[in-house]
């Protein structure tokens, strides 16, 4: 009995000695639990904030990160570990220097236990008085790249004949375009609306200490610190803040467009800090302006050179840098000097070869040089690192599509117009985009595109898309003599027309290269040549072929002197359809002088708009070519007209001498 007893009670001692490590075991995992939850949430903490001050100080691009398609490089691993984990990432990086720093901070430590001496840690012993940049955007950036092809001087000359006239000419920015938007010239007279970037210089303040006591030991170690205020030169902060008063002050005359105050000071500033990157910018911004007040080339060349040492300092801040090579080739390219924005745009994108801003401007660079090959490879880098990069989808867009691949154009055009990013709301884009989808028999999009345009002032309406307008011009498809006031080029041109067809036709078997086939990519089939007289205002060497003709139209100023036309015989074989397309300007009006005109078959027609209008021999048709026209020559024989365009008759004699030519 008594064995019994003893057993229960050493078996309820044992219960009892179990349900305690029960809940030591329960209190220690609850322990444990709530630590793994408190370093889980600490690491939380350090990755959030390690990734939101990574972003905010620009050191990771997440956006080429995370975008889908995007690859990611080992720089940019690096990149990344080395902004969430800038302690442990250098440990690892150069290990042998963190082991002998660690092994200093242990002796430190215990010689400071064993020794009685003012306590001073290894890190204030070390401390560098830090100077705080805070990182503010500036005021005005440069402008997108995509004003940078719309503001080319037309009185500045080129040395670069090269460019082409598709839609990324050097030429024709005297014109407004149909939305609205500013260009340099205004009926030929450079604007002094320029909008221009503000000098901004980082301010700078010293950290606060945390040990008041040790000020003066921090005020030593600061004296002795080379303080970069824009210049290489040892400054004491008191000299900073003077240098920043000044940079202030003379950011402040500009923007009051008190350019020659703002000059004085810069140069002093640069008198003193010879080598200050912000001061010489200065001296360029203030230049640039003082070019613009007096429209003087020869100032604004002078501002260049200013620019050109901003970006060549050793020790100048990166984004001033960018700014500064940005304005330098826009500059560049408002002097028509195309070539040496490329150099300037090429040497920026080798410094900086992942930012998308200047590979863009790159890109448009090349298509104002008429490189699209260099340009189609500069935006497929761009979209490489940005696939969403509106700006470049554009522009890539329209080098496949004037290449011929309407289908890839298209689609590229598409993507860029839609992501409405700056630069991408053009009419250019919507024009290409719109007969990329009709080549591709997607007419009800093209007209689509063509209506969203045009309710976007982009076009003046659905069938009047030119881009190169003087926009208070009365337009309708069709002109009558009377109306285009030409009645005396009319008369002359019907009452010679036989001579001007026999003298024609002289020349067609003369010389098999003397017509020669259109060069706009306007055919759709068939068989369509040409042989040009006068373009941009200039005879042409076939003059001497037909002279009866030249000496004919030399008599009709309107015409000859139209620097945005051209003066032509067209010969159309059967079989042959012209694309629906519009001129690019509606400062022209445009005379078919009839020479033969077959009418057998299903014959030949001109849609314009929504008219339809045929040929007479010895007549002659005026239309609007601003408006969309179609070609169908569904004779049995060759259609054979001259062409001769006309100054519009709102045309003032100012604008016909200013107009850029095309």
């Amino acid at each position: 009995m008594s064995g019994k007893v003893r057993k229960r009670n050493i078996t309820k001692h044992e219960q009892q000695t179990n349900g305690n490590e029960k809940a030591n075991l329960k209190s220690r995992s609850v322990s444990r639990g709530s630590h793994g939850i408190l370093i889980i949430l600490f690491m939380m903490v350090a990755i959030t904030w390690g990734i939101a001050a990574s972003a905010y100080f620009g050191l990771v691009d997440y956006k080429a990160l995370i975008v889908h398609g995007t690859s990611v490089s080992t720089s940019d691993i690096m990149q990344y570990t080395s902004a969430l984990y800038p302690s442990q990432y250098e440990a690892l990086r150069h290990p042998v220097r963190s082991l002998g720093e660690a092994l200093i901070y242990f002796d430190d430590l215990i010689f400071s236990l064993f020794v009685k001496k003012e306590k001073t840690s290894y890190i204030d012993k070390r401390r560098v008085v830090v100077f705080n940049f805070p990182l503010e955007k500036h005021v005005n950036s440069i402008k997108d790249s995509s004003q940078l092809y719309e503001k080319t001087s037309a009185n500045a000359v080129s040395n670069d004949d090269s460019a082409k006239d598709s839609g990324f000419s050097k030429d024709h920015t005297n014109d407004k375009k149909i939305s609205g938007e500013p260009t340099n010239h205004v009926d030929g007279e450079a604007s002094t609306k320029e909008e221009q970037p503000q000098v901004a210089e980082s301010k700078m303040k010293p950290t606060q200490e945390k040990n008041k006591k040790k000020s003066s030991q921090a005020k030593t170690s600061s004296s002795s610190l080379k303080a970069k205020s824009g210049s290489s030169n040892q400054l004491s902060l008191e000299q900073n803040k003077t240098l920043l008063k000044q940079l202030q002050e003379g950011d402040e005359l500009l923007k009051k467009k008190k350019v020659n105050e703002a000059l004085s000071v810069f140069e002093k500033i640069i008198s003193s800090n010879p080598s200050s990157p912000s001061a010489i910018f200065g001296k360029a911004e203030a230049l640039n302006q003082k070019s613009l007040q007096q429209r003087s080339n020869k100032i604004l060349i002078e501002s260049l050179k200013f620019y050109d040492q901003v970006i060549n300092l050793p020790n100048c801040p990166k984004k001033l840098k960018k700014k500064a090579g940005l304005i330098k080739a826009e500059r560049h390219i408002f002097l028509g000097q195309l070539k040496e924005a490329v150099i300037t745009l090429k040497k920026m994108a080798e410094t900086f070869p992942r930012d998308t801003d200047i590979l863009n401007q790159l890109g448009v660079s090349y298509l104002y040089v008429g490189n699209t090959e260099k340009a189609q490879k500069v935006y497929a880098k761009v979209l490489s690192i940005d696939p969403d990069n509106g700006f470049a989808q554009v522009h890539f867009g329209f080098i496949l599509k004037t290449a011929g691949d309407w289908i890839k154009g298209a689609y590229y055009l598409k993507l860029g117009i839609e992501s409405m990013a700056e630069g991408t709301q053009e009419g250019k884009f919507y024009f290409h985009l719109g007969d990329a989808l009709h080549r591709t028999n997607r007419s009800t999009e093209a007209d689509e595109i063509y209506k969203l345009g045009a309710k976007n002032g982009l076009f003046k309406s659905k069938y009047q898309r030119s881009l190169y307008n003087v926009n208070r011009l009365q337009s309708h498809p069709f002109w009558t003599p009377a109306e285009a006031k030409v009645n005396n080029y009319v008369k002359t041109l019907e009452s010679k027309w036989k001579m001007i067809r026999d003298e024609a036709l002289n020349v067609m078997d003369v010389e098999k290269g003397l017509f020669i086939p259109e060069e706009e990519s306007l055919k759709d089939t068939g068989d369509w040549k040409q042989l040009t007289l006068y373009a941009r205002g200039q005879p042409q060497k076939d003059c001497k072929r037909l002279p009866k003709t030249c000496a004919l139209v030399s008599k009709m100023p309107n015409a000859h002197g139209c620097t945005r036309g051209q003066i032509k015989f067209s010969i159309m074989m059967p079989g042959t359809h012209v694309w629906p397309h519009t001129g690019p300007t509606n400062c022209r009006l445009r005379m078919h002088l009839g020479l033969v005109i077959p009418k057998t078959g299903q014959g030949a027609w001109l849609r314009c708009a929504d008219q339809n209008r045929t040929w007479e021999e010895g007549k002659v048709l005026i239309f609007d070519d601003s408006f969309e026209h179609e070609v169908w020559q569904n004779a049995e024989s060759f259609r054979l007209i001259l062409i001769v365009d006309v100054w519009h008759p709102d045309i003032t004699e100012h604008e016909k001498k200013t107009l850029s030519p095309i």
